[in-house]
């Protein structure tokens, strides 16, 4: 062993190596550029091109779409970025490059273009996939085996992961509703470039650590040395695996073919495409899966099968979880009331001041080495607020951006992390069951009981134009927390146990991909959850259309080319439909092409309301382009049709059905828990009273 790797353990930072606050720090600011621009992506997409401060102007379905494929590549890009560390440059250079392409992608979005966010976007996914599984790996590599330090470094660092996501959060929220978009993007890459500057100044105190591997060097078999090549080989040499790998790709391909369309007539569509890749790679890894299978035996398949079900776990939890960014962000946009006063904002974020203070005292009292770190965290939050208080909080209620409650999960994590680490150790010395079987299940039924009040906040917005209570949003965030805690820190360690010895850094890949396959199943959740558009077309003159816009100043509207909307009545008469304001038609106003008025007709033969209580139409009107000969003029202007009653009962179903299946996941879970145990082979061995008190950090 590098005897480099430790010289440091002489320079030494509240109890721990310097380069521990150095990755700490590095990591913090990856975070705070990674979910600050979280916080605003999808919101981004969804507003119109047309808005004073325009985004893309997708869809709330096409948004959460593009949401959940670039959550997905984000995770699953973390495979080929362990692989460039582990064979050719090691993880110090990897999460250098990674940062500087973090940096690069965020600079790059804050270009008010639309190719410079795809660019961006990309950027990003390379740059966290070349950073995240690297740095975690140097935090590891700054102790010795057996320090007692080691675990305590880990909490200190996971610390850091949320504060950069708290903070991230609220300020990257806040610019870009007060400065714009783009200022919010650029925001989170100045972020980036502090935590690039921080690794690069603080290389000398990371020497030795995460250097590139040696070649030639012997590697012990014990320490999982199998290459994603030697069993891509060995599947290649499989007649049974293959051939079945292959029936998998084949039927991803034409099953994207058929159930997402023909494609236009140039052949696939750009989405048949990215699912029919996504198939092929889904496959892939089945077959590696199967060829793993295949080699091993007797209590390692035992454990193995467990392995899958792990995973299967892990799609679940973060498929319902990842709403929070996606879904959950665009229903709070719309439908959370979002005014609050000043006082209740103040005892907020005073109180979680003062708890994170009594947390570090408490710690110092106690002589842990994360009394400092608490204290420090106490006077960021308290200061930060305090900035915010007599700048841009001024008046009261304020209007809270929706992004701002992206930092909800972090600060409960925050303050919560010890609280439920703590718990679990007392349910353990009572002889309780509190394996990590256990402990997943129940966080993701606590998980997917938060969904409870989503689905209460979409029955209180009972007409258009209501708004749900905030405190629905933030207890189903806080069961999503309470949720995360029981079940995320523990399910990568699980893994790791149960995986046959020679295939352990491979099935971390597996597990990265799995969190991926999760986001992604997110997204389409969150996608399918908004009804079919119906498209139509202005047709009527400005002067016929001006005196039903739902604005004061229609006029002013229509000069500067701005959008607008109309709410009428909606309902069936005799097969045909009626579409009406205040007795007069709008039926005149608009022309929908085939399709939409066969979607239309299906939502009102599923959804038979009548003249005396009809459905709520909102017609939202955007002009393709603006241009300024166009005063006063009705022309150019194409929208969408929104059944309010519609999307309101999706969004409730979508709620209630995230609950639904995971709470029954989770109790089917539950009842197979013994003979699940007994095929892990104790493989999670009775821990002693020392190794108890430091899991709760």
């Amino acid at each position: 062993m590098d005897t480099n790797a430790f010289a440091r353990d002489q320079r030494q930072l509240f109890g721990h190596p310097i380069g521990l606050y150095i990755l700490f720090m590095t990591e913090l600011w990856e975070r705070f550029s990674y979910y600050g621009m979280r916080a605003i992506l999808v919101l981004y997409m969804a507003e119109s091109a047309m808005a004073d401060d325009p985004g893309l102007g997708y869809t709330n379905a096409d948004a959460l779409a593009l949401y959940g494929w670039y959550t997905m590549l984000v995770y699953v890009f973390s495979i080929p970025g362990g692989i460039l560390a582990d064979k050719f440059i090691g993880q110090k250079r990897s999460v250098m490059v990674g940062a500087l392409l973090l940096v690069a992608g965020h600079g790059t979005l804050a270009i008010p273009v639309e190719w410079a966010f795809f660019l961006g976007c990309a950027l990003i996914i390379l740059g966290v996939g070349a950073l995240k599984p690297n740095i975690s790996t140097m935090v590891g590599g700054l102790y010795k085996q057996g320090d007692a330090r080691r675990d305590q470094g880990f909490y200190i660092f996971y610390i850091g992961i949320n504060v950069g996501a708290f903070l991230s959060s609220l300020v990257v929220a806040v610019v870009a509703k007060e400065y714009g978009w783009h200022y919010g993007f650029g925001l989170a890459g100045i972020g980036m470039l502090i935590g690039l500057v921080v690794y690069i100044l603080g290389q000398r105190y990371l020497e030795g650590i995460g250097e590139p591997p040696v070649k030639g060097a012997e590697v012990s078999k014990e320490e999982g040395t199998t290459s994603l090549g030697d069993l891509f080989k060995s599947l290649l040499k499989s007649p049974a695996q293959l051939a079945l790998t292959i029936v998998f790709a084949v039927g991803a391909v034409v099953g994207s073919y058929f159930f997402l369309g023909h494609g236009d007539e140039a052949g696939f569509s750009a989405e048949q495409i990215a699912y029919s890749i996504l198939g092929v790679f889904v496959s892939i890894v089945i077959g590696m899966l199967m060829m793993v299978y295949k080699d091993i035996e007797g209590i390692e398949r035992d454990r193995f099968l467990v392995l899958l079900l792990s995973f299967l776990i892990v799609i679940v939890f973060w498929g319902a979880f990842e709403q929070a960014g996606g879904l959950m962000n665009l229903y709070t946009e719309a439908k959370i009331d979002r005014n609050v006063s000043l006082l209740v904002i103040d005892v907020l974020f005073i109180t979680g001041a003062v708890v994170l203070l009594f947390m570090g005292f408490r710690d110092m009292r106690a002589k842990k080495d994360t009394a400092n770190l608490f204290i420090i965290l106490g006077v960021i939050v308290g200061g930060i607020y305090a900035y915010l208080r007599f700048n841009t909080l001024t008046e009261s209620p304020y209007e809270v951006p929706t992004g701002v409650f992206q930092s909800v999960n972090a600060f409960f994590i925050m303050i919560f992390a010890t609280v439920i680490g703590a718990f679990w150790i007392w349910w353990q010395k009572r002889g309780f069951e509190s394996s990590s079987l256990f402990k997943m299940a129940v966080g993701t039924i606590i998980m997917g009981a938060g969904f409870l009040f989503m689905a209460q906040a979409s029955r209180q917005v009972e007409q258009y134009g209501d708004k749900a209570a905030l405190s629905l949003l933030v207890l189903a965030y806080l069961l999503h927390t309470i949720g995360e805690l029981c079940a995320s820190p523990v399910a990568l360690s699980f893994i790791t146990k149960l995986a046959p010895v020679k295939y352990v850094s491979l099935m971390m890949g597996v597990y990265f991909a799995m969190t991926g396959f999760g986001n992604k199943i997110a997204g389409s959740i969150g996608e399918n959850s908004q009804a079919e558009p119906i498209k139509m077309e202005l047709t009527a003159s400005a002067a016929q259309i001006t005196p039903f816009i739902e604005d004061a100043e229609a006029d002013s509207l229509l000069m500067k080319g701005k959008n607008f909307e109309i709410v009428g009545d909606l309902y069936d008469n005799g097969g045909e439909f009626v579409l009406e304001k205040g007795g007069t038609s709008l039926k005149a106003f608009v022309t929908l092409d085939a399709k939409s008025k066969e979607t239309l007709m299906g939502y009102l033969e599923e959804y038979p309301y009548s003249a005396s209580d009809p459905l709520t139409a909102i017609l939202r009107f955007e002009r393709e382009e603006k241009k300024e000969d166009l005063k006063l003029s009705a022309e150019g202007y194409k929208g969408e049709l929104e059944i309010f009653e519609v999307q309101d009962d999706k969004e409730f179903w979508t709620f209630l059905g995230i609950f639904i299946f995971t709470v029954a996941f989770s109790v089917l879970l539950l009842l197979f828990l013994r003979p699940l145990k007994r095929l892990t082979h104790d493989a999670e061995r009775i821990k002693s009273e020392e190794e108890l008190e430091q899991e709760e950090y």
